[in-house]
């Protein structure tokens, strides 16, 4: 089996989809760590996975985007 390369209109969906998903995922964690917050007084494991996933998207953002101006 051989892989192709993705065209234009496949990178972008694949970059829509990844951002979508990536709100979704950062929202619903955001509003579970904060509903644990207020009703049992910590924010558990939910807030921890938030800041580390969160942690990760932008350092990569940080490194491609010097991968791409070197």
């Amino acid at each position: 089996m051989r892989l192709r390369k993705a065209d234009e209109m496949e990178k972008y969906q694949s970059d829509q989809s990844a951002k979508y998903g990536f709100i979704f995922y950062t929202l619903s964690l955001l509003i579970w760590s904060l509903y644990e917050l207020f009703s049992k007084g910590n924010s558990g494991w939910q807030f921890t996975i938030l800041l580390i996933g969160s942690a990760v998207y932008f350092w990569s953002r940080v490194v491609y985007s010097k991968k791409m101006n070197s």
